[in-house]
């Protein structure tokens, strides 16, 4: 049953939902078309229109001929070159419109003969219009003026079918693709043929022809240069003037005006203009005696702001392709993006690759228990069936007594565990009742046990190795991941500051050959010089001192990235921002071994602006304790420099620490990490003593409560964030600076009360003083090894 509001819908609804159809309709339709078949049509339809010489129109024959050797058989360009073609002759347009379609349908019967072969297809195209035509000029009144001017179209059939091949590809609406100097040209050539087939179509007295060439002048001019702009400035002049007495004019105007709007196209838009506005102007007034122009001022004007909405709109739509026009450059970052493409994604595959054999090794290794019930059935039901199996009572105590029985075989296993072995008389009662073979049982339940215990100590270090292969595995997903991103990061090369650099480089008699300056995505620049000198060092700080004035910021040389000399005295070094703060560290330490053997440890350094410093204590005195903390200073470095997250070489150091020997292998680890540009630091503390930031008015301390590496399978890192500012000491001790006051309670607040009174802005004094105050503090006799680092940060400008 039909409701009311169904048969009559409410006061405009049904108009509402007919115009939501309808506007859906159109957008589905415009979805739906083909824009670059759309092109081709357009361009059949006008190339078939051009005309040479008055009244010869052999240009869409070429088309169709290009168009098939490129894309194959296709109705839609003989059909429009067709409609073309008798727009321009009428009822006598039937000697090119035969040749159109002979040529075509010729084509789909040998298609396997003329497959990739440009050769061939023009030969054919063009003997097909000479044969062709002439008979039909032989059959009616003909001369011999006629025939020439057939062979003269045959051979300009044979050129265009050249040209068209190259140009047609350029129709492809794909705003990803950058064009060849020669499809360049080409494409002009065919655009150019198109804009002559408007003839001489006009609106206002302003010739589209005329417009169409301008803008496609300017454009070309404005992104490509002098030389592109006079090749397509000569090439539209020629084709869009072949029917016209005064060609060799307009070809030199166009030509002269492509030249100077190339010229100027470093002022910008307005430039390029400007550029073509002037040529027009003194090429008229060379060639007429006066200002009169042979194009149109309204014309240019109008061409003028067509060009300005082109660009603006191929901006908006991020292309790289300007109608099609390309430069060397362009297609070398085309290369380079493609090369950086494939490189991401090749990275990003084997980083996936090791991700997943990490997580297959942790799933492998991920056992909350190691030991099972089924683990512990399985050696009682060992126990019974050597011993029991063969006993006149094993139906008794194994089937009729089978839960007293389980329960102390059970019992017995819990006393093996705490005292280590089980003798008969430590056997429950109730079972020493029972049981005639209490020695062998007891024989057999210790030697099975030590097999167990052997197996579960040996099972536990294979789950311990899968977890650490695992997290190597993971670390090198990371690391990979990482380095794909660094290669994907959007580098742009600033020309304008290389201009700027050489210039000021020049100027200051440096003999500089190449400057590079590139920036990323995270407004991080380097530069990168080659300068021709016999004095490395002098030239290098010379360089530096003049591009950071350039720049405006002060710049240092990058020391990672070494100065290369070659034969020719050529020097290449790298130039990237310097940093705001600078930093030392120094060190005050004692050896409580009587070997001079040191359980502590340590290092410092700088790396990709990054200052740090480690110390590391291993747990006792002398050779094992030094061997401790060598281990993990020594592995904390190579992670970090490999790139590994510092949380997850932590975690690797403990795991290598756990598997090392059967012996504990205890050391904490104390990391500071300066950020030497923007000032913040992290501190990463496992176990360690705590660490002190001196300045100018107070002491604060970083406390940590974490145990060592070595202990646990899962490492507790704490990491704490802070700024550091000018002036300021980071102070880093062993835990036998701290334990050197036997007496004192709160010994953190009693070395930071030693810290705030030194007075003195050196390192190496301030580490003296507090290894002073510690040997004080213990009568003079270290109990164990002693480190104190400190590390100074000032700021640079």
């Amino acid at each position: 049953m039909i409701s009311r509001t169904e048969m009559f819908p409410a006061r405009g609804q049904g108009r509402w939902n007919s115009r939501s159809i309808d506007i859906k309709s159109l957008r589905k339709i415009i979805k739906n078309i083909n824009t670059s078949a759309l092109v081709i049509s357009v361009l059949a339809y006008l190339i078939g229109r051009s005309s040479i010489m008055e009244g010869l129109t052999p240009f869409g024959i070429a088309f169709v001929a290009a168009y098939m050797i490129k894309y194959g058989n296709s109705t839609i360009v003989p059909l429009f070159v067709s409609l073309g073609i008798i727009s321009v002759h009428g009822f006598h347009s039937y000697q090119y419109v035969s040749v159109v379609w002979f040529v075509f349908f010729t084509y789909r019967i040998l298609n396997p003969r003329f497959k990739d072969s440009i050769i061939k297809a023009s030969i054919f195209a063009s003997m097909s219009l000479i044969l062709l035509k002439s008979l039909y000029i032989i059959i009616n009144d003909y001369y011999i003026y006629d025939l020439m001017l057939t062979i003269f179209e045959g051979v300009v059939v044979f050129t265009l079918t050249y040209i068209f091949t190259h140009s047609i590809p350029t129709i492809n609406t794909t705003l990803n693709r950058v064009f060849s100097s020669e499809e360049v040209i080409c494409g002009a050539i065919m655009i150019a043929l198109a804009v002559s087939g408007l003839d001489n179509i006009g609106i206002f007295g302003i010739s589209i022809k005329n417009v169409i060439g301008i803008v496609i002048v300017i454009i070309f001019a404005f992104n490509k240069g002098p030389s592109i702009g006079t090749a397509v400035g000569i090439t539209i002049g020629v084709v869009t003037s072949m029917s016209q007495i005064n060609l060799p004019f307009v070809i030199s105007i166009y030509g002269f005006a492509g030249l100077l709007s190339g010229l100027f196209k470093e002022i910008g838009k307005i430039g390029s203009c400007l550029g073509f506005i002037l040529g027009n102007i003194i090429m008229s007034f060379y060639i007429g005696g006066s200002m009169q122009t042979i194009l149109k001022n309204k014309e240019i004007a109008v061409s003028i702001v067509v060009f300005l909405i082109v660009t603006k709109l191929a901006k908006g739509l991020n292309s790289k392709v300007i109608i099609g026009v390309s430069s060397s450059n362009q297609i070398e970052e085309a290369y380079s993006n493609r090369v950086k493409d494939m490189t991401y994604k090749r990275l990003t595959e084997i980083s996936q690759v090791f991700e997943e054999l990490g997580e297959t090794f942790r799933r492998v290794s991920d056992r909350t228990k190691i030991v099972e019930q089924k683990d512990v059935s399985k050696l009682i039901d060992a126990v019974a069936d050597d011993v029991c199996r063969k006993c006149s009572l094993c139906k008794f105590c194994w089937e009729s007594d089978f839960y007293s029985t389980y329960q102390s075989m059970f019992e017995m296993l819990g006393t093996i565990e705490m005292r280590g072995s089980i003798s008969p008389d430590m056997m429950p009662d109730i079972f020493k009742k029972r049981c005639m073979k209490t020695d062998e049982i007891a024989q057999r339940i210790n030697y099975l046990f030590d097999i167990f215990s052997l197996d579960y100590k040996w099972e536990n270090r294979i789950l311990e190795s899968r977890q650490l292969v695992s997290q190597q595995l993971e670390g090198m997903s990371k690391v990979i991941k990482d380095l794909a991103n660094e290669i994907y990061n959007d580098v742009r090369f600033k020309q304008d500051v290389e201009k700027e650099i050489y210039a000021g480089l020049r100027k200051n008699k440096i003999s500089v050959d190449k400057v590079i300056v590139t920036e990323n995505a995270r407004d991080d620049f380097e530069i990168y010089l080659e300068i021709k000198s016999y004095n490395g060092e002098d030239i290098i700080s010379k360089a530096t001192k003049v591009v950071s004035e350039i720049v405006g910021i002060e710049l240092t040389n990058d020391k990672y990235c070494s100065s290369t000399k070659y034969e020719d005295k050529r020097i290449k070094f790298k130039l990237i921002k310097a940093n705001r703060f600078g930093a030392i560290t120094k060190v005050s330490r004692i050896d409580k071994g009587f070997n001079s053997v040191s359980g502590d440890n340590y290092t410092f350094g700088e790396k990709s602006n990054n200052y740090f410093a480690v110390i590391s204590d291993g747990m006792g005195v002398g050779h094992k304790a030094s061997q401790e903390s060598d281990i993990t200073i020594s592995l904390l470095e190579k992670f970090l420099e490999a790139g590994f997250d510092k949380e997850l070489a932590l975690k690797t150091i403990n795991s290598v620490l756990v598997l090392k020997s059967s012996d504990e292998m205890l050391a904490t680890i104390d990391m500071s990490i300066v950020d030497m540009y923007r000032g913040k630091t992290q501190f990463v503390k496992v176990g360690s003593a705590p660490t002190f930031i001196k300045r100018k008015d107070s002491v604060q301390i970083i406390n940590s409560h974490s145990l060592p590496v070595g202990i646990l399978r899962d490492v507790d890192i704490q990491v704490y964030e802070d700024n550091v500012d000018d002036g300021d000491y980071i102070i880093m001790v062993s835990d036998g600076i701290l334990d050197s006051n036997y007496d004192e309670e709160n010994k953190e607040k009693w070395l930071a009360n030693i810290i705030q009174s030194i007075e003195n802005v050196n390192p190496q004094t301030i580490a003296d003083k507090i290894m002073d105050a510690a040997l004080e503090a213990c009568g003079g006799t270290a109990n164990d090894d002693m480190t104190v680092l400190v590390t100074k940060i000032w700021k640079r400008r």
